[in-house]
């Protein structure tokens, strides 16, 4: 079953790294980047891990509401 989450992360994501997100919503804000939508939990490990390996540095991590 996929949770709905919230990311947060620091700095404006390209559109090349945007692609590998599948179809979460990605929107810029503030020199922050904000990824929403539905992930499972090998999803979402994947998706850190990711994040991790780019330098990309988590700021916030929530299950958003449905």
């Amino acid at each position: 079953m996929n949770e709905r989450y919230l990311i947060r992360v620091r700095g404006i994501l390209g559109p090349l790294m945007r692609l590998t997100f599948g179809e979460m919503r990605s929107e810029a804000v503030a020199c922050q980047s904000t990824l929403r939508g539905p992930l499972s939990t090998e999803d979402l490990e994947r998706l850190l891990k990711l994040l991790d390996r780019s330098g990309v540095e988590l700021v916030h991590l929530d299950s958003a509401p449905r």
